[in-house]
């Protein structure tokens, strides 16, 4: 009987160890709640990097380790670029374009 105990007993500690260490290493890559955080794009010229961003951004939401809005923010957007912006906001619903100059209302708003 002491031999099961003397196996049992490492192998549930190092069960329980390595849960605590998992636990730990998730809540490192979540330490925000999800109303306090925004991820802020700007948006320039013809928008070239833009869809990759988003992509990016969408596929941490996607795995979990993200949950927050993606704000692209409207610094110089030219027609181009702009229809871009939409077609994104249109794709995925927490994307919104909204102007780099009013950002502050955004803020205060949520």
């Amino acid at each position: 009987m002491d031999a099961v105990w003397e196996v049992l007993l490492p192998a549930v500690c190092t069960f329980g160890l390595a849960l605590a260490v998992l636990w730990l290493f998730g809540r490192l890559l979540r330490p925000a709640p999800a109303g306090l955080t925004r991820v802020l794009i700007p948006g320039r010229g013809n928008g070239g990097a833009l869809e990759q961003s988003v992509r990016a951004i969408i596929w941490l939401r996607g795995m979990g380790l993200l949950r927050c809005p993606i704000v692209i923010a409207d610094v110089d957007l030219n027609p181009e670029g702009w229809e871009l912006a939409l077609r994104l906001t249109a794709r995925w619903p927490d994307v919104i374009v909204w102007p780099v100059d009013d950002l502050p209302d955004y803020i205060a708003r949520s």
